[in-house]
């Protein structure tokens, strides 16, 4: 029987090839009609034929589609046959957007097999051509400047497609039809290899160049797909060395591209699920463990693994994911590359050739920069595993971003634009019952990362055609940058602003991460560095109940006074001190404190830790706080592996790495506090003391540390629970990156007969406070003003 059925099809389906593969589906099936873009990102599909064809063209679109889409939603209304059309044929996009449309914006795609294979065969009119992309592969959200996501509405535009380009695009049956950023030598985008005189070094081929200076010790900045690395090579220590002093960045890890899968099995330990992420096409960073034992081949010597991480037991790894990464790899006789950011921590990663020059002269010899605009910046992704199956983002941005996270309720009209908090800052937007999470942002305490923030916010708002906000929301501390940005957002469009705190946004992070009713009441343990805390103090090592709306404290970490504020995060002697310098000898003290700073260029010393002990005992200059990332801080030192945050979370990022499992367990000991009961850490740290003086080992006793930390918080949250006859159990914050801490809260949790609750799409650390921010501001909105 003759047919016509009108299709809509919502989910990851423009810019990855769905339109023509519909084409050839409907042409082989002898079915008539059209299919074309929707401004609000979706398809549309009109057929008319046999009801069987019609069907087998559905089941289609269900089991086999392209590997890239995702089908979010299909809906079919059917009818009788018009006999309107006389062939299949792709329309034109229509720019028409429905406001209640749940729009899903392609991320940035790596390059797939078909388009490498071009590049390496001399027959293909592609090859050696580094920005070559089809319809399965290549730049999205980097370069889209509006929907529908067709050539005008990106940066190609700038680059007119040449007659053989043309064809291909023209053509249904051609991969690269439509394909928006295709093009080649003749008529796309270009590399320039340039000294530090702005002198062109190689136009022959600059990445073959490039490969030859990196072969011969050089540190080459590398424009890519949406931002700017450093490059060296990682066969000679020496030269990772050089880059850090250039850097100014002595021990923080480094990433690295590696050539292919099998070298980068010599270079770490893998299992099945990080091979799955480092191989899919959005390629992030994976932390994976050194393969010091394997490493049969020696295929980077130790001093260069602890080079690229200095005294860590992982490295971040990815593989090449741009044409322009391949050919690096076809050139160099490197097993792998340094790939670092090029951006100082705080500044925006750099997108414009003129500014990669300038900021970086001091730091590379060369410069590779192309002529493509970049119109989103984005950072890779880095994800990494609490245990052999669940991964968790460190940072979710390129080929990630702009997916939407699902988050039922009663709020599908609602706009709500979240600013996050101050460090590790996303953006995030609700439109349509959907949170659209922002690239990472970085640390919000400079102008330049808070501008990067709104146009961020600003593309997105665009993007998803939001004209209209209902509310702003931000994080709870007065002084934040990101706070102002929030509040000039609110005034300007004349509606309220949510000061939301900053571990109930973890809490609602959570709860939409783990697809809990908004409603719905869960225990969460909150465990980070430092949140503005509702009574004005610094709060880090909670037990919160309640839900998106609202919440309240019920325990956690017991309060301790640290000296000199923000340096108490830099410094772990005053971490230490604050925690048992009045229960411990001064004399022992110092000796434990040994060469620590407490300052920039200020050692431990006998007069200046009394000064600190008078300073903590009279309370000048001090903050109270439940840090749990002080509290590592100070079992770092007290173990003798870390003295000293260089970068963010460094002491607990390397008390992790030590750790060795033990059976020794600590029994904790609770204390009242005004809201619950609290874990007594002076007692706890006390107690890895007098293990330290049994003998028990460092590295058993990192893990002792660790694992009682995670337990004792699972303790309290279980009694909680069951006070409260909760279920579910959710663990957020910063600390919540930790494999060790993160498996005793789970087994504690279950021992308990309660479900723990863990992150795996939303980042648990502050770059998921923004989409916990929007879901509070949503609960709160529907209960304040509907």
């Amino acid at each position: 029987m003759q047919k016509q059925a009108t299709i809509h099809v919502t989910g990851i389906v423009q810019g990855v090839g769905f339109r023509p593969f519909i084409y050839r589906i409907a042409k082989s099936l002898s079915l008539d009609g059209y299919v074309k873009n929707l401004g609000d990102a979706g398809v549309e599909i009109i057929v008319e034929g046999e009801e069987e064809s019609i069907q087998n063209l559905i089941w289609n679109i269900k089991h086999d589609s392209p590997s890239i889409s995702r089908i979010d939603s299909l809906d079919v209304q059917w009818s009788n046959s018009q006999k309107v059309f006389r062939e299949f044929e792709i329309r034109k996009s229509s720019t028409e957007r429905n406001k209640d449309a749940i729009p899903v914006l392609p991320p940035d795609i790596a390059i797939c097999d078909d388009c490498i294979r071009d590049l390496d065969d001399p027959t293909s009119h592609w090859y050696l051509y580094p920005f070559t992309s089809c319809a399965a592969c290549g730049p999205r959200f980097s370069t889209v400047t509006d929907l529908p996501y067709d050539r005008p509405n990106t940066t190609m535009i700038d680059f007119p497609l040449c007659n053989i380009c043309n064809t291909g695009y023209t053509n249904p049956f051609d991969r690269r039809y439509h394909a928006q950023t295709t093009a080649c030598e003749t008529c796309g985008p270009i590399y320039r290899l340039l000294d530090k005189d702005s002198e062109t070094v190689s136009d022959r081929n600059p990445i073959e160049m490039t490969a030859n200076l990196i072969d011969r010790d050089k540190i080459v900045a590398l424009q890519g797909i949406s931002g700017t690395h450093i490059a060296t090579k990682t066969s000679d220590h020496r030269v990772i060395h050089r880059l850090r002093l250039r850097k100014g960045r002595p021990t923080q890890p480094f990433a690295i591209m590696v050539r292919d899968l099998k070298t980068l099995k010599g270079i770490v330990n893998i299992n099945e699920v990080e091979e799955r992420i480092l191989t899919s096409w959005r390629r992030p960073i994976v932390l994976a463990k050194k393969n010091f034992e394997n490493n049969v081949l020696q295929i980077l010597q130790h001093d260069v693994l602890d080079a690229i991480a200095p005294n860590l037991d992982s490295i971040g790894v990815m593989l090449p994911y741009a044409p322009m990464h391949h050919l690096l790899f076809k050139y160099t006789k490197e097993p792998a590359l340094v790939m670092t950011s090029a951006n100082p921590t705080g500044v925006p990663m750099y997108i414009d050739s003129s500014k990669i020059m300038s900021e970086l002269s001091d730091i590379v010899d060369y410069f590779l920069v192309h002529n493509r605009r970049i119109h989103q910046r984005a950072d890779d992704s880095v994800v990494k595993l609490l245990d052999d199956t669940s991964p968790v983002f460190i940072r979710r941005a390129r080929g990630y971003v702009p997916e939407p996270l699902h988050f039922g309720g009663p709020w599908r009209s609602l706009r709500i634009i979240g600013v996050g908090p101050e460090e590790k800052t996303t953006g995030a937007v609700l439109k349509s019952g959907r949170i659209y999470m922002t690239q990472y942002i970085g640390d919000t305490d400079q102008s330049e990362n808070i501008d990067f923030l709104s146009d961020a916010i600003e593309h997105m708002l665009h993007l998803l055609d939001v004209n209209k906000l209902d509310a702003v929301a931000c994080d709870l501390h007065p002084e934040f940058l990101s706070t102002e940005l929030a509040q000039r957002l609110s005034n300007s469009n004349n509606v309220p602003l949510f000061r939301i705190q900053h571990h109930h946004a973890h809490l609602a992070a959570v709860m939409v991460d783990g697809v809990i009713p908004c409603d719905s009441r869960i225990v969460c343990i909150t465990a980070d560095g430092y949140g503005y805390g509702t009574d004005g103090t610094a709060w880090g090592g909670e037990i919160l109940v309640g839900n998106c709306e609202e919440s309240e404290r019920r325990g956690g970490l017991v309060s301790q006074v640290y000296t000199g504020g923000d340096l108490s995060a830099v410094y772990a002697a005053r971490s230490l001190i604050g925690i048992v310098g009045e229960e411990i000898d001064s004399k022992k003290l110092l000796d434990m404190l040994g060469s620590s700073q407490v300052g920039p260029n200020t050692p431990i010393s006998e007069q200046v830790l009394e000064t600190l002990l008078k300073s903590e005992r009279q309370r000048i200059n001090t903050i109270s706080s439940t840090s749990a990332g002080r509290f590592l801080d100070a079992i770092a030192l007290a173990l003798d592996i870390c003295s000293e945050n260089s970068y963010d979370g460094e002491c607990p990022i390397k008390l992790e790495a030590v750790a060795h499992p033990s059976d020794i367990r600590i029994e904790p000991r609770f204390v009242e506090a005004d809201y619950g009961p609290v874990l007594d850490t002076t007692n706890s740290l006390l107690e890895i003391l007098d293990l330290k003086n049994k003998g028990v080992s460092r590295k058993e006793l990192a893990y002792i540390a660790q694992w009682h930390l995670g337990e004792s918080l699972a303790k309290l949250a279980c009694d909680v629970a069951e006070e409260e006859g909760v279920l579910h159990i959710g663990f957020s914050g910063g600390v919540a990156l930790n494999r060790i801490i993160t498996s005793a809260i789970g087994k504690q949790v279950k021992r308990s007969g309660l479900v723990p609750i863990f992150h795996s799409i939303i980042p648990p650390g502050d770059g998921g406070v923004s989409a916990g921010q929007v879901a509070s501001s949503a609960a709160l909105f529907v209960n304040q003003w509907s």
